[in-house]
């Protein structure tokens, strides 16, 4: 076998799931494919999130167990003081676009925000210098805004967030009384719409 073959065999490992026994959930962060008796699935295994979910059905049934999606958020909810300086943000860079990240820390289980530092930005666009992460955290949360317009996923947030692992969401309509958000969770190129709950927990909603 080729040694590229290997590399990539080594990083993203395929398993079948036991007909007679329980998968055993991985232990290493990162990604792997499990063969199951309707298609191939996946799971993502990172410090502060486990997912096993289909990612391609098969017609036919194959001689292997059966899987069920599973979803489990090892991160606490997100305090209060950093989603309000988030939109605080997100108003006084109005009508201009902004970015900012929530980031987790592993050791400490706590929680830090972080604005990007803007390159340039206009109504409709901003860019950014990424924030440098320190040992032990992850972005789990990337953030900007839509300044006058509505909250969407552009074409260019979904090329953006392509292959992420993380959660996204947006704030538009800050010119008028009640702004709009949408949040999704990107995994590997799939996404899941998202929410965040009154206490600041991330949550799936498919």
């Amino acid at each position: 076998m080729e040694t590229m073959d290997q590399v990539v065999q080594a990083a993203f490992p395929v398993v079948s799931a036991p007909r007679f026994s329980s998968l055993e959930a991985s232990v290493k962060p990162g990604a792997r494919h499990i063969l199951a008796k309707d298609g191939l699935w996946r799971e993502v295994t990172l410090p502060w999130i486990r997912s096993i979910h289909l990612i391609a059905a098969c017609d036919m049934p194959l001689p292997y167990g059966t899987l069920h999606a599973e979803l489990e958020l090892l991160c606490g909810p997100i305090p209060r003081d950093l989603r309000q300086k988030f939109v605080r943000d997100a108003y006084a860079a109005g009508p201009d676009e902004m970015a900012a990240a929530m980031i987790w820390n592993q050791a400490t289980g706590g929680w830090r925000y972080a604005v990007r530092e803007s390159l340039s930005a206009g109504h409709a666009f901003v860019n950014y210098k990424e924030v440098k992460l320190e040992e032990g955290e992850f972005l789990v949360l990337d953030l900007h805004s839509h300044g006058q317009f509505d909250a969407h996923f552009s074409r260019k947030d979904d090329a953006d967030d392509a292959g992420s692992m993380k959660f996204s969401g947006v704030i538009g309509d800050l010119n008028k009384g009640t702004p709009t958000t949408v949040m999704r969770l990107n995994l590997l190129g799939k996404t899941w719409a998202a929410t965040m709950a009154a206490d600041g927990t991330l949550e799936v909603l498919e």
